[in-house]
């Protein structure tokens, strides 16, 4: 039997038809005695509703506000109450929203136990002072949550998100929120000509720039050089390091560390070892693969948008350049980092000239890595259900299912760069992350099928052969990894792609986790629907 937080992780990464397939599926829908389910039924009301618009939004508010209060009259709780009063408040129903949280702080100071945290009861508080119009109580009790977690970034966001709401109905502007929305995420890298005894100026014009710009978490490389320098400011300013590498460890360090200075020897191993996370994009090794260190830097630069749309705050990136010409020097490496962040508003570039004798990637003799590999944007399509048919089944399936969705995406203005049948699935492939989004979604919007459709998706690395035309290498298997866990509904995504789709496009895509399968964590991806 489905259990509820499955049904919850379904809802939530935007698999709403799913879930609700499984709530009915485990009995749960006639659980009229059990608040759990009742909550959860509430919850996934509010999931649809705030995915919705129009007509069909109000209509989903109202019935997740009903199913709350059914919910509380069973067990009242605070979590149940102050979402019934903001899905009232949403819906248009702004009295008995109004009275509902009125009454709400009150109730809480009353009760000998409660079972939440010091944070959610303050932070209930914040939303309840809110929907009656009192910023200025709101303010006070979100400091007072801040102060009982200041760590719990997760849950600040998620109170961030439903207090952004209701500011939406009131009209608010919600800058009065920026003093709690948690540290800035930032997308870093510095080129290799520095040395390691040369940094002390230019350190200090580092840090004064984190400072600034409030910046809590770091993600990027370790390269000798500048990569090392920056990482080194995050962590001296208390900040999560996160290491994105674009091979193993040992491989990385032979290319890109012992070649250099050796003071930055220890100094990369200080940062890995002091570092939240560390990951190695491909098990490539041997001669340096251009391709795995932008494959790295792309996972980076999305790892730090999809971290601040995880905690509702922002994404900077910060580049450390040589001085040469043009914004990004003469680096061919940061300028394409420059320039896949489209965000130029949040991006900012030092100087650092080049002290040590190594040459800019320009000047580099001989084009590096293999002709035929190429970074690759994959989908892996299929219909659930289609491989268990027998012969009369499927033949009914090409009439009723493949046929019509064939025709549907000959139809379609984005075509892949590269499709080819994978058994009973269809893998396409796109030679940018966007048009591969953009596909998807345009498969997620076609009208419903007799099969459910699931999408996966993985960006990586792969052996691009033609005559015919051929994708082949890890990274398709690792695609093929991820369909047997992929969800209808949604894309179904690495984080590779996740992180390649969030550089440019992570205010149109809700990114949730939703799992592992293998070493790879799994986010689904829908995209952001305005009411």
């Amino acid at each position: 039997m489905p259990s509820l937080a499955a049904i919850i992780t379904a809802a939530r990464a935007g698999s709403i038809g799913y879930a609700n397939a499984l709530f009915e599926a485990g009995g749960w829908g006639t659980r009229t005695d059990d608040s759990a389910a009742l909550a959860t039924r509430a919850r996934l009301l509010k999931d649809a509703a705030l995915r919705a618009s129009g007509p069909d939004r109000l209509i989903l508010l109202k019935d997740a506000a009903q199913a709350y209060a059914a919910a509380d009259a069973l067990r009242p709780q605070p979590y149940t109450r102050i979402n019934e009063a903001t899905m009232r408040f949403l819906a248009g129903d702004r009295a008995r929203a109004r009275t509902l949280a009125q009454a709400l702080p009150g109730w809480m100071a009353a009760q000998p136990r409660l079972d939440e945290t010091a944070y959610f009861i303050a932070a209930t508080r914040a939303e309840a002072h809110l929907l009656c119009g009192a910023v200025d109580l709101a303010a006070q009790a979100m400091r007072e949550a801040c102060a009982a977690d200041p760590d719990g970034w997760a849950d600040r966001a998620t109170t961030l998100r439903q207090l952004t709401l209701i500011c939406d109905g009131l009209g608010l502007a919600p800058d009065w929120l920026d003093p709690f929305r948690p540290p800035v995420s930032l997308s870093y890298a510095g080129h290799l000509g520095l040395a390691a005894a040369d940094c002390g100026d230019l350190r200090q014009t580092i840090d004064r720039w984190m400072e600034d710009h409030s910046i809590g978490f770091g993600y990027g490389a370790l390269a000798a050089g500048g990569d090392i320098v920056l990482a080194e400011a995050i962590l001296a300013r208390g900040g999560e390091l996160h290491v994105v590498l674009p091979i193993g460890v040992e491989a990385f360090v032979a290319q890109s560390v012992t070649p250099y200075d050796p003071a930055w020897y220890p100094r990369f191993y200080a940062c890995l070892d002091a570092a939240q996370s560390v990951q190695c994009v491909t098990s490539l090794s041997g001669a340096y693969e251009p391709l795995a260190t932008q494959l790295a830097a792309d996972v980076a630069m999305g790892a730090a948008a999809l971290n601040a749309q995880r905690l509702h705050s922002a994404a900077w990136q910060l580049l450390l350049t040589d001085g040469g010409p043009g914004r990004f020097g003469a680096g061919l490496g940061t300028q394409r980092i420059g320039e896949r962040w489209r965000d130029k508003g949040r991006q900012h570039c030092i100087v650092g000239p080049r002290t040590a004798p190594v040459p800019a990637s320009s000047r580099a003799p001989v084009p590096e890595g293999r002709a035929d590999r190429r970074l690759a944007t994959m989908l892996m399509i299929l219909f659930d259900g289609l491989d268990r048919f027998d012969e009369a089944g499927f033949a009914d399936a090409v009439d009723s299912v493949i046929a019509p969705f064939r025709a549907a995406c000959a139809a379609m203005a984005i075509q892949p760069d590269l499709a080819m049948p994978v058994g009973n699935a269809l893998l396409v492939a796109f030679a940018d992350p966007d048009k591969a989004w953009d596909y998807a979604v345009a498969l997620l919007a076609m009208p419903p099928l007799a099969l459910p459709l699931r999408i996966a998706g993985h960006h990586g690395l792969a052996h691009w052969l033609d005559l015919p035309p051929a994708l082949v290498g890890r990274a398709t298997a690792d695609c093929m990894a991820i369909a047997t866990a992929a969800m209808p509904g949604v894309l179904t995504a690495s984080e590779t792609m996740a992180s390649a789709l969030c550089i440019n496009r992570s205010a149109e895509i809700i990114a949730e986790h939703v799992g592992e399968v293998g070493d790879t964590r799994l986010y689904a991806l829908s995209p952001v629907c305005r009411p």
